[in-house]
């Protein structure tokens, strides 16, 4: 069978390599995301928690991812918890007055090293003095009865 190599020439012009351009560049959407883990957390039986009004998570390097107004799934039978909310990264000293009941004995040397620092400033902040942490202030100064002035009746001044 003979090749015309004419022929070949205009087949090899008319074929293209290649697609179309694309026209509109593609926008990935979380919804799909979202959507698949509600249908997951459904199948576990999941239940939405009232009375959470934020979560913190403590990382490694001291600091504190804290969710404010975070909404919390929980499947206790499947020991799963899903917490939703936008995050913001916050040191440890931000939340500190607030934060203290939170803490456990992993940051214990966080703790350490916060009181340490504090030393050497030579006094206690306005959020540590707020929690309680000043050991030299008695917590009941207010409740004492404030001694009297003298030659004031204070009886005279009520009638």
């Amino acid at each position: 069978m003979p090749v015309d190599l004419e022929k070949l020439a205009k087949l090899k012009k008319a074929t293209k390599v290649g697609g179309s351009r694309r026209k509109a560049k593609k926008i990935f959407k979380d919804d799909a995301d979202d959507s698949k883990l509600q249908t997951a957390l459904r199948k576990l039986n999941s239940q939405t928690l009232d009375g959470v009004e934020e979560v913190n998570f403590f990382k490694e390097d001291g600091n504190v991812l804290h969710f404010n107004r975070a909404s919390v799934q929980a499947s206790i039978q499947n020991n799963t918890f899903a917490v939703h909310g936008r995050p913001q990264e916050k040191q440890l000293t931000d939340l500190l007055p607030n934060i203290l009941p939170q803490l456990g004995s992993e940051n214990l040397e966080i703790l350490r090293q916060l009181a340490e620092n504090i030393q050497k400033q030579g006094g206690l902040g306005d959020a540590a003095a707020a929690a309680g942490l000043n050991p030299g202030a008695d917590a009941n100064d207010d409740d004492d009865i404030p001694n009297l002035v003298e030659g004031e009746n204070f009886d005279k001044q009520v009638d």
